[in-house]
């Protein structure tokens, strides 16, 4: 895991970019981020085949400061961070929720933690669950999750934004029609 001193280091080559960048997010091993304004619903009822395909619709909501999401208990959606971000092929990254929403029982990251090496510029996407017996509401801007970086020796000769699931097309749009970016 990389400390400040490395992040700072792979910041100033552009090895990762974080954008908007304030010095404030920056921790001793890790960098904070923020809950962006997007949110996806998924319709209630749906019965969900992996095998073939048949997937969840979702319900767009933005949110403001006047108009916060309320993340109702055992209620399950996707965010995504305020901050693009983007990795080149010599680093991977974490995501993980902070403790403070934890304590109420809200998990950011189900299983997706990992997020590979060799990403475009992009708003990560955000996997929430209120766990807890109590209502929350949700802001955008909010400090939200920890990034924690990983140094990759040798860099990656394969990059996720070209082979992943989600990556993008010649247009730089992504083919996966729920992503976030458009």
């Amino acid at each position: 895991m990389l400390s400040n001193v490395s992040i700072q280091k792979f910041l100033d080559t552009k090895d990762i970019i974080i954008t908007p960048w304030d010095s404030e997010m920056m921790g001793a091993a890790r960098i904070s981020l923020h809950l962006g304004a997007k949110i996806l619903v998924p319709e209630k009822d749906t019965v969900i085949d992996i095998k073939n395909n048949k997937m969840p619709h979702y319900e767009e909501q933005i949110i403001s400061e006047d108009n916060p999401f309320e993340l109702k208990p055992n209620m399950f959606v996707l965010g995504e961070t305020y901050e693009e971000i983007g990795l080149s092929e010599k680093v991977g990254m974490l995501l993980e929720g902070r403790s403070t929403l934890a304590r109420l029982g809200i998990t950011v990251v189900q299983t997706a933690m990992l997020i590979d090496t060799g990403q475009i510029f992009k708003k990560m996407t955000l996997e929430i669950k209120n766990n807890s017996q109590n209502t929350v509401f949700l802001y955008p801007k909010m400090k939200f999750c920890r990034a924690c970086f990983f140094f990759i020796d040798p860099p990656a000769t394969i990059r996720y934004d070209t082979t992943g699931k989600y990556r993008t097309n010649d247009s730089n749009k992504p083919i996966f029609e729920k992503e976030f970016r458009d």
